[in-house]
Formats: C-alpha cells, sequence, structure tokens
C-alpha cells in the first residue's frame, strides 16, 4: 500500500493483474473503486451468473436424459404398457426381466416387481440404484374400499398409508406411523403418510381421459379420480366388515398389496413418484360375489384401463 492523501487517500496495491486500487473520498466519506476494478468485479459477476445459468440448465437436461421408472406387480399390469414401447434393450434384475426404452415420447424402464409388500420394496430399491431414475410410476389393479369407487376407475391418490403396520393390544389392532429417513433433512422421521410429488399429481389433469378407449364396465365410462387415500398391506381383503373398517379408519378410496411400500422407498431415495391403481374389485364384495370372484372377472380390464391412463400421463411428463 502507498500514499495517502486526504484522511486516507489513496490505497492502492499491485495484486497480480490488473492492478486494484480503492480511494477514499473524504468529502462523502466513502471508499470508490477504481473504473479497473468495478470492471473486473463485473466480468466476475458475469462470470459467476453465466456459470450458475449453466449448472441450472445443464443439470435440467441431465435430470430429463434419466428415465422415468415405470413399474408394475404382475404380468398383466405390465402388458399394455410392454406392447406400446419401443424397446431398444433388455435386462434381468433381481431374476425379473426389464425394458429399456422408449413410450410416449419419454426414456422408460419398465420392471415387473412381483406381488407384495416385500417384493416391491427390494425391487424398487434394485431398480434406483442400477438405473438412477429421476421419478417413479406405479400402475396397476386395487380393491376399492369407499363405495363411490367403481370397477373400472382409475385413482391417482394424493397419500399412501400401509394399513396393516401397527400395535395389537388390548383394544385391538391400533395402526401406526412408519419410521423412515428423510433425505432432506438427514434425519430419521416418524410418519403415517407418504405424499405422492404435487407436480407430477397436477399434470394427471392434463390427460384428456375421453379420447382414451378405456374399457367400459356394461355401459359405464370409468371415471379418472385424482387426490384422496391409498392403503397398503399384504392382505388381500375380501371382508366386507374389515372393508368398512378401513373406510372409516383411514377413509381410503383403494387397497394394494405394493403402493406404500414403493412410496416408502422412493421418499427415503428423495424420488417424486404417482401411483395409478384401477379397481377391479370392491374389497369384501358387492351384493353376492366376492372380491375374489370380481377380480377373477374384471382384472384384465382394470389393469388396461390404468395402464392408457398412465401412457397418456406420459406425453405430459417434463
Amino acid at each position: 500500500m502507498a500514499g495517502v492523501y486526504g484522511l486516507l487517500g489513496v490505497a492502492s496495491r499491485t495484486h497480480g493483474s490488473p492492478e486494484w486500487s480503492l480511494t477514499y473520498d473524504s468529502r462523502w466519506e466513502k471508499f470508490e473503486l477504481s473504473a479497473t476494478v468495478k470492471e473486473n468485479v463485473m466480468s466476475r459477476l458475469h462470470s459467476i451468473a453465466f456459470c450458475l445459468i449453466f449448472s441450472v440448465t445443464f443439470g435440467r437436461a441431465i435430470a430429463a436424459e434419466r428415465p422415468v421408472l415405470l413399474l408394475y406387480a404382475f404380468d398383466e399390469e405390465g402388458g399394455t404398457v410392454a406392447k406400446s414401447m419401443s424397446v431398444a434393450d433388455r435386462d434381468t434384475v433381481l431374476g425379473r426381466e426389464v425394458l429399456i426404452g422408449t413410450a410416449s415420447g419419454q426414456k422408460i424402464i419398465l420392471a415387473e416387481t412381483g406381488v407384495g409388500m416385500t417384493n416391491a420394496a427390494m425391487t424398487t430399491q434394485a431398480l434406483i440404484d442400477r438405473y438412477s431414475p429421476r421419478s417413479v410410476l406405479l400402475t396397476g389393479i386395487a380393491g376399492g374400499i369407499d363405495s363411490s369407487i367403481k370397477v373400472g376407475d382409475i385413482v391417482a391418490p394424493e397419500i399412501w398409508i400401509q394399513h396393516d403396520y401397527g400395535y395389537v393390544g388390548a383394544d385391538d389392532f391400533q395402526p401406526d406411523s412408519l419410521c423412515l429417513f428423510d433425505p432432506k433433512i438427514g434425519k430419521e422421521v416418524i410418519l403415517m403418510e407418504l405424499l405422492a410429488d404435487d407436480s407430477m399429481l397436477a399434470r394427471i389433469e392434463r390427460i384428456n381421459v375421453d379420447s382414451l378407449e378405456l374399457s367400459k364396465i356394461g355401459e359405464r365410462e370409468p371415471d379418472l379420480i385424482i387426490g384422496g387415500v391409498g392403503i397398503t398391506g399384504n392382505q388381500f381383503i375380501d371382508n366386507r366388515e374389515h372393508r368398512e373398517w378401513l373406510s372409516e379408519r383411514f377413509e381410503a378410496f383403494v387397497t394394494d398389496m405394493e403402493s406404500a411400500a414403493v412410496a416408502h422407498v422412493c421418499a427415503v431415495n428423495g424420488l417424486p413418484f404417482v401411483i395409478f391403481r384401477s379397481a377391479s374389485d370392491l374389497a369384501g364384495g358387492s351384493g353376492s360375489a366376492t372380491a375374489q370372484t370380481e377380480i377373477e372377472q374384471f382384472f384384465k380390464v382394470a389393469a388396461r384401463n390404468s395402464s392408457l391412463i398412465v401412457l397418456a400421463y406420459l406425453m405430459h411428463l417434463d
């Protein structure tokens, strides 16, 4: 530093090139950067801004290149999507075939999880580890819990709950919350509700259901219901009293045996997800028919309807 004028004068030093200088104006009691410094600072700010913009843009481009992981539990649930795919490659994960390709303009990984929560959880995690998807979809059939859900209807719940996790005591079974790792805060949390991604749910509204050739049940056109609660457990529910208890306890629309497990794995991995389920039966049956009878009659119809909605949905993903 050399030279002091007025109170402080002009302080300057050479730090590499160009020269940096700082001027103190005693009249206004402020420091004034030299033109060289101003130019240098603005140049660096522009460089930083460019790097930030490039990083965000490049990051989005990389994310867009990552595939969508599309899951189903058994053959009939994935058959319609498989027939619509342009398959580029095949793989095997945990003994199950995986199709790699495109459908509805999206790069997807189509894979069967197997039936039940354990199969669904371990297969989902293995596929996430191998393919690093940007989001997860699950398609398939379900049992109706709420009487407003008719066979053939498709539901995309906002909330998923494991209905058979809890405590059995003097007052019989009491559902309880799960303990799971939250990657956003880096520690375990206790919660009962697993939430589908808001932005992914919002895109479902873009589907033109009337343009799809969904299978009717009799003369009735299937409905697409967005939101509400879906429940999962390692049980096939074919008991009317238990269905009514589940409806009262959880206010659920549908029940299945995989979705909450997939949702749990997605939550721990910080991955957005949405799940589509088409009702193949009313849990506990309707009229004289049992749920087992109804599912045997309608599961192909329900599986196809869910798949058609998913194929239409893929067209609206970024």
